[in-house]
């Protein structure tokens, strides 16, 4: 088998997640993606989410749409939550609007849901 090859998007450099995939063997390249943080094959493509951003997404509805262009552009459509979710449940208004939204990401737009608890576990999980 050879490298791993994973197109990043650009503003998800920062992040530090694809520097940890070169770390783990992957060849990361970077643009402008339209829709997702990575894509992983043809068929594969990952949105990124902290656990504050999804937070904020949820309420604004962009994760919605988010949602439906990932769905709609790729055959196996992932979202990684990334961070410390019980500690979002714990503190937020209605953590039940957090589940609602979840479950409706990953059985009404076929959103594969991933919980990771640090940017490590989220690379290796895209590796």
């Amino acid at each position: 088998m050879g490298p791993v090859n994973i197109l990043a998007d650009v503003r998800e450099a920062q992040s530090g997640v694809p520097s940890l995939l070169e770390k783990l063997g992957a060849r990361v390249g970077y643009r402008d993606l339209p829709v997702a943080d990575y894509i992983v094959s043809p068929d594969c493509a990952v949105e990124r989410k902290d656990v504050g951003d999804l937070a904020n997404s949820i309420v604004s509805g962009r994760v919605f749409d988010q949602a439906k262009r990932l769905s709609d552009a790729y055959k196996v459509p992932v979202l990684i939550v990334e961070g410390d979710l019980e500690g979002l449940l714990r503190f937020h208004e209605n953590p039940r609007a957090v589940w609602g939204a979840l479950a409706s990401l990953s059985i009404g737009m076929r959103l594969h849901v991933f919980f990771t608890p640090n940017k490590l576990q989220t690379a290796q999980l895209i590796y």
